[in-house]
């Protein structure tokens, strides 16, 4: 059955703009920037989280979450990888041991796998962020769209080194996106 309505886009558009804007250019500021792009991220979630709502389909947000969640398990697990194998080569002998190529090349490939891993589930992520992008046709907005294709895109491309700039085009895109919401807008979900 389809249903028509109008949804209120204002809060998510102000929230997702000035989000995208603090996530884009907070890692750039110095001292404060983690901060910035701290609160930029909790208003993209705001935004998408009210997008969501709006037009009742729960699967934007739970999307975008299921991204972010991708996202900083990849740090983690990278993170934990790089500590134990630092720690393990200093716990053997000290980082002296490394003069050995044997022991240098297990430390690199350590390294490595730990970079595919966080690869790994950033392409995960970036497919996640797409597919919340999707559902544009409640926002009347299409520019999400080809702004989650091209974070997906990035994320497959960044072990290229190209997908940085990509990804830099998303976000780019998501902050015209955000700010091109209308402050209403008339969509037709199907509910089952």
């Amino acid at each position: 059955m389809l249903k028509v309505f109008a949804m209120e886009m204002k809060d998510a558009k102000l929230y997702g703009g000035i989000g995208a804007i603090l996530q884009l250019v907070g890692p750039f500021v110095p001292s404060i920037g983690f901060i910035l792009a701290l609160v930029g991220l909790v208003l993209v979630f705001l935004a998408v989280k009210t997008i969501s709502e709006k037009s009742g389909d729960e699967g934007i947000f739970n999307n975008y979450l299921k991204a972010f969640i991708a996202q900083i398990l990849g740090i983690i697990i990278f993170v934990g990888i790089i500590v134990a194998t630092i720690g393990t080569a200093i716990l053997k002998g000290g980082m002296g041991k490394l003069a050995n190529p044997m022991e240098f090349m297990s430390l690199i490939g350590t390294i490595l796998l730990g970079f595919i891993i966080l690869w790994i589930f950033y392409t995960v992520a970036g497919y996640f962020k797409k597919k919340s992008y999707e559902n544009s046709q409640y926002t009347g907005t299409d520019m999400f769209k080809t702004a989650g294709l091209l974070f997906f895109i990035g994320a497959i491309l960044i072990i290229l080194g190209i997908g940085v700039l990509i990804i830099l085009i998303a976000e780019i895109l998501e902050i015209v996106a955000f700010f091109s919401l209308p402050e209403t807008s008339e969509s037709a979900p199907v509910s089952a």
